[in-house]
């Protein structure tokens, strides 16, 4: 069960980076909402295991995510969900997985056989966002900001559903579940950003520490600091930037996290009191 949940993981990324990765609209929207739907089903597949208290953790595979057209990048997941029906047990939740990614595999076919074979940029690493006259010292910011925010996002992701799914608390869990919702969205604009600059890439894997710790106290205490650095970072780079659509996008992210902030504060406050 342990790998099955790695391999419900690595799919789950290998859906949401294949959707980053789609330029056209509309292809994007139904890739990142089979992302998405890999997502429950993984957060799922981790609340039956707790239930059984089978150990289970967020560990993974290399995965290549690299595709140079759409179709090389249906192919992929096809061939992924494909090798995944037969792996699953009985049982009403894995069924549902089952029938979920037979659909996914249809609806990717259908997508192959009637859309253009176009070519994927997305990991061309040309550093140039198209549109944009950025100087190297403007580029280079962008860049450190983007490897590092998605990175984070991605363990918040991860660090914030495992402790929903250890959690008894229906405060704590509405928290957490903003939290994770939150999360999805910044992971989602900055992996567009690189994506569009020929950069994506997958976050590198995040330590078993960094979720699986003893004190949720001093965990929220970290967090609340870490949330605060993320905050001077988005300043910083529209400053750095200096670019009117730029400034305003990491200001408006700056303000989302200062939300954050007071959301850990208030589960803090929660767990101090004993509630």
């Amino acid at each position: 069960m342990k790998r099955l949940f790695k391999q419900k993981h690595e799919l789950w990324l290998e859906m949401l980076f294949g959707a980053f990765a789609i330029e056209d609209g509309e292809i994007f929207d139904t890739l990142y909402d089979f992302a998405m739907i890999e997502y429950r089903h993984m957060v799922w597949f981790g609340g039956y295991l707790v239930e059984k208290s089978e150990a289970f953790d967020f560990d993974r595979d290399n995965i290549d995510i690299v595709s140079k057209s759409r179709h090389e990048l249906y192919d992929r997941l096809i061939d992924r969900l494909s090798t995944m029906q037969h792996r699953y047990p009985s049982g009403v939740m894995f069924e549902r997985f089952k029938d979920d990614e037979s659909y996914f595999i249809k609806k990717l076919e259908f997508l192959k056989n009637s859309t253009e074979d176009t070519e994927i940029r997305a990991f061309d690493r040309r550093k140039r966002y198209d549109g944009y006259a950025l100087n190297d010292d403007q580029l280079n910011a962008l860049i450190t900001f983007l490897f590092e925010e998605c990175y984070k996002e991605y363990e918040l992701v991860l660090v914030y559903t495992y402790s929903d799914l250890y959690t008894d608390s229906k405060l704590l869990s509405n928290i957490f579940k903003d939290l994770i919702y939150e999360s999805h969205f910044h992971l989602k604009s900055f992996a567009k950003m690189m994506s569009k600059m020929g950069l994506l890439a997958l976050p590198r894997v995040v330590a078993k520490r960094i979720y699986q710790f003893d004190d949720l106290n001093q965990f929220l205490i970290d967090g609340i600091k870490e949330e605060e650095g993320a905050k001077e970072m988005c300043l910083n780079l529209a400053k750095e930037v200096n670019h009117p659509e730029f400034s305003t996008f990491f200001e408006f992210i700056n303000n989302q996290e200062s939300y954050h902030i007071a959301l850990m504060k208030k589960a803090l406050e929660h767990i101090r009191e004993g509630r």
